[in-house]
């Protein structure tokens, strides 16, 4: 299970809310953190989410979404344009004598091809699956309402040291 925290952006009345997160916060638990060479500069990140909490603008809430759909997401991301990129190479290739080209040549066009192919199956594919709950991030709950202050973490920190944290 993955739980992260957000703060609600815009909450619509269809039962979705716009969510920013922290960059830093989502890929705390990536292997690959350290060694990331994301080219985005923002350290925060804006998300569609299904607002069950009925969440409102202002509210920090905790965003749910399972590991297993996390992993798979990502290795349709990846996989299914790298597949039909190479499965694009290998049709150039055997059509290349048919065309009349080089075999390099007929190769790097229909790898595009195969490529393009590929994002534009992925795209439809996304929208397509965008209303499947298993793969859609959920606010679970409020953790702080709008209308109060968020304390900082060494404050709530010390009132659970204290013993004020329950459950």
């Amino acid at each position: 299970m993955s739980f992260k925290n957000g703060i609600v952006f815009s909450a619509g009345n269809d039962g979705w809310a716009e969510v920013i997160t922290d960059k830093l916060d989502a890929c705390a638990n990536c292997a690959s953190a350290r060694n990331c060479g994301s080219t985005c500069k923002s350290t925060r990140i804006t998300s569609r989410v299904l607002n069950e909490a009925g969440a409102k603008e202002g509210d920090l809430v905790a965003i749910y979404m399972s590991t297993s759909s996390v992993l798979k997401s990502a290795a349709l991301l990846y996989l299914i344009p790298v597949t039909c990129l190479i499965l694009g190479a290998i049709t150039g290739s055997w059509l290349s004598e048919r065309l009349a080209m080089t075999e390099s040549i007929s190769a790097i066009i229909f790898s595009l091809v195969g490529f393009t192919f590929g994002l534009i199956s992925l795209s439809f594919f996304s929208k397509r699956h965008a209303g499947i709950r298993r793969l859609t991030p959920i606010i679970t709950h409020i953790v702080v309402p709008a209308n109060e202050p968020i304390r900082s973490s060494a404050a709530i920190q010390a009132d659970c040291s204290a013993g004020g944290c329950h459950g």
